[in-house]
């Protein structure tokens, strides 16, 4: 029973490893793998993990990019920002538009303009940009859009939750602590839509990820060349809603 259970499991992973990555062979100069090796460890990576992180250190070095944190109203965007912000280096010049309307006491039709000039700003003098957004409208794909023509990496974490009453929620408790508010009226909208908004984004992405906030944020799944992978062995209801729409308008 044990050595069945064995095999089931190598089984499940290797089905799992197949549908997830791809492999990569590369060749290195003659004894160049045990100083690599000797460097990973010290580091405390695995051979596999620290030759990612070179590559991904080289790409985004090199490249220009547009980061989007997306998702309705209320799942927790502007936290998402500030804990990656800790850890990374490469976000550039954060452009919010809620936090323009508070901070500027402006409309959101003003914030929006100025928010859009940031960003042109931006391209113009190729820096990297990080947006939040809550996707709604055609204005984020058309921006995704421009940006992969610049030569832009377009990169989307997208948070999300099961219900709009959970948004309502959570805004309810950012107004109570001095944070803007959002009318239920348009987080409802939102959220309704939120599938529609989402796949009008997905193809101008090189790369998306998808992190559940439930309870922290846990990344759930993930978008590339076209496929969505499902990362979680109890994904949450929404991304399982979502992978069903997805299926439905392919």
């Amino acid at each position: 029973m044990a050595l069945h259970s064995g095999k089931s499991s190598t089984r499940a992973k290797n089905k799992y490893n197949a549908r997830s990555y791809d492999s990569l062979h590369i060749v290195v100069p003659k004894g160049q793998k045990v100083e690599i090796l000797a460097v990973a460890e010290a580091m405390g990576d695995s051979l596999n993990s620290y030759v990612n992180k070179a590559v991904n250190t080289r790409i985004f070095q090199s490249a220009k990019i547009y980061t989007i944190i997306g998702g309705v109203n209320g799942t927790g965007k502007s936290s998402f920002t500030g804990a990656l912000d800790t850890r990374a280096d490469d976000l550039g010049v954060v452009i919010d538009v809620d936090k323009i309307t508070a901070n500027f006491n402006v409309s959101p039709i003003e914030s929006g303009k100025i928010a859009l000039q940031r960003i042109d700003e931006c391209f113009e003098q190729g820096c990297n940009l990080t947006q939040e957004t809550t996707l709604a409208g055609y204005r984020t794909a058309a921006t995704a859009s421009k940006a992969k023509k610049l030569g832009y990496y377009v990169r989307l974490y997208y948070i999300g939750l099961d219900t709009s009453d959970e948004c309502i929620r959570r805004i309810a408790n950012r107004v109570a602590r001095g944070g803007h508010n959002i009318t239920d009226v348009d987080v409802v909208r939102r959220f309704s839509l939120r599938w529609e908004s989402l796949l009008k984004v997905l193809p101008h992405c090189n790369e998306a990820k998808f992190f559940d906030n439930h309870n922290g944020f846990i990344e759930v799944a993930e978008y590339r060349r076209n496929k969505l992978i499902i990362k979680s062995d109890t994904p949450p209801a929404w991304i399982q809603e979502f992978s069903a729409f997805r299926q439905k308008k392919l």
